[in-house]
């Protein structure tokens, strides 16, 4: 699999999706840990130092709270939609 993300573009992201967590509940929805998974997919290197502090343990993690709009969902969807746009291109 190719990998798409520069280290830049990774903290970057990280750093979008640690800010969009606005409530404690956040961080265990499965928005959120489904784009940190893709994020580590797509990364160029490793990058588990950098989101093994943002992981909740699966018993944790719930089904997105249905937020209007989800912080984490939005941006990982937007993340998607560049990333599908990028391979078009090529």
């Amino acid at each position: 699999m190719e990998q798409i993300l520069s280290a830049r573009e990774t903290r970057i992201l990280l750093e979008r999706l640690k800010e969009s967590a606005s409530r404690e509940e956040c961080a265990a929805c499965d928005c959120f840990q489904g784009f940190l998974a893709q994020l580590e997919l797509d990364a160029a290197g490793d990058i588990t130092e950098l989101t093994d502090p943002l992981k909740c343990p699966r018993e944790r993690m719930h089904r997105c709270l249905g937020c209007d709009p989800c912080p984490a969902g939005a941006l990982f969807t937007e993340y998607l939609w560049r990333k599908m746009v990028r391979f078009e291109k090529r």
